[in-house]
C-alpha cells in the first residue's frame, strides 16, 4: 500500500501546528454560533487524520486545502482593493486585507512546499521477486 512520507519534518510539525491553529478557530467560531464552520472542521479533521496515517491520499488533500487557502483570501483581497478605489473608508478595511494577505501567504507556502517536499511512496516489493 502507498503511503505518503514528508521528507521535511519542519513542514511536517508546522503544517499540524496551523491545521490545530486553524481548527481550533473554528471551533471558537461555531461556538458563537457561525454554522458553517463545521466545513472547514470537518475537512481540517480529515486533513489531519491523512497526515497522521500517512494516507496515500495527503498530498492531494492537503494541495486542494492550499488552493481554497490561496482563493478566498485572493478574492476578498481584489474586493476590498476595488473598495478602496471607489472611495471607502482604508482605515475600516485594513486589518482584514492584513489579515487576507497572511492567510494568502500561508496558503502560498503549503502549496509550495507540498509540492516540493511531500512525496507517495510505495512499498518494497521484495516478496514478488518469484513471480
Amino acid at each position: 500500500m502507498e503511503k505518503t512520507v514528508f521528507k521535511s519534518k519542519i513542514f511536517y510539525w508546522l503544517l499540524i501546528v496551523c491545521l490545530i491553529s486553524f481548527l481550533g478557530w473554528n471551533i471558537y467560531a461555531l461556538t458563537t454560533g457561525r454554522i458553517f464552520a463545521v466545513i472547514p472542521i470537518t475537512i481540517q479533521i480529515t486533513l489531519l487524520f491523512f497526515i497522521f496515517s500517512h494516507n496515500k491520499h495527503t498530498k492531494l488533500g492537503i494541495k486542494i486545502w492550499a488552493i481554497f487557502l490561496l482563493v478566498g483570501p485572493a478574492l476578498s483581497i481584489i474586493g476590498k482593493l476595488m473598495k478602496i478605489m471607489i472611495g471607502d473608508d482604508i482605515n475600516l478595511m485594513i486589518d482584514d486585507l492584513i489579515k487576507n494577505l497572511i492567510f494568502f501567504i500561508i496558503g502560498i507556502l503549503i502549496y509550495s512546499f507540498n509540492e516540493n517536499t511531500v512525496v507517495l511512496e510505495k512499498p518494497n516489493e521484495q516478496g514478488n521477486e518469484n513471480k
